[in-house]
């Protein structure tokens, strides 16, 4: 409404300017000078009209494009959803190589410590390696009960939010039963000054494709 107004004084008064030059054109010219001031008159107001027609468009474009754009919102955090934990092998009591995978929603320090707790259905025995493409410099891998710690040696880069990365764990020797439901509990580095995110996963059993 408040963009209406604005318009419509604008054009009113183009209007009002157009209008007072046509009464001017009907009255009767006294002289051959009014004739000619009258004349001269009438392409520059209509020269106004059309300059101030053109600045109300203009004026009004970028008020109503933003009374029309939908309200924003606020981004959402890009990781909040993003954890994954999944068995790249779907063989019950079978070894696996098991892959961890989420996006950073801080920086990924150079020496984070991701922190992930299976259940006493995986075997762990057969656990010493743990390697990723998406986060170098490597990590030292400590594993105690069934909590497995993995630390960044402190060689590679930071690596920024919003980025998707994955770590893969092997061997982990799968349940017997692969169709219960089995939760995994992942803690997630965040910012120095916050606590650590922590979630509890399903783990997905992938069907390899020969």
């Amino acid at each position: 409404m408040e963009t209406m107004t604005k318009l419509s004084f604008t054009k009113i008064a183009a209007l009002v300017i157009l209008f007072s030059t046509g009464k001017k054109f009907h009255d009767r010219p006294q002289s051959r000078r009014e004739s000619a001031k009258i004349f001269f008159a009438i392409p520059l107001r209509l020269c106004v009209f059309a300059c101030v027609f053109v600045f109300s468009s203009l004026y009004s474009g970028p008020v109503f494009s933003q009374q029309k754009s939908s309200p924003r919102v606020a981004a959402q955090n890009p990781g909040r959803d993003s954890l994954a934990v999944k068995a790249l092998r779907a063989e019950a009591g079978k070894p696996s190589l098991y892959e961890v995978s989420f996006v950073t929603t801080d920086s990924l320090a150079r020496n984070a410590a991701i922190v992930v707790t299976f259940p006493r259905e995986f075997d762990l025995s057969q656990l010493e390696i743990a390697g990723s493409s998406t986060i170098n410099g490597g990590f030292m891998l400590e594993r105690k009960g069934q909590e497995v710690r993995l630390h960044r040696t402190g060689l590679g880069k930071t690596i920024p939010p919003g980025k998707k990365v994955s770590i893969q764990l092997g061997l982990i020797i799968n349940p017997a039963n692969i169709s219960a439901s089995h939760q995994v509990r992942v803690q997630l580095p965040t910012a120095p000054s916050a606590a650590a995110t922590i979630k509890n996963k399903e783990v997905q059993f992938i069907i390899s494709v020969p």
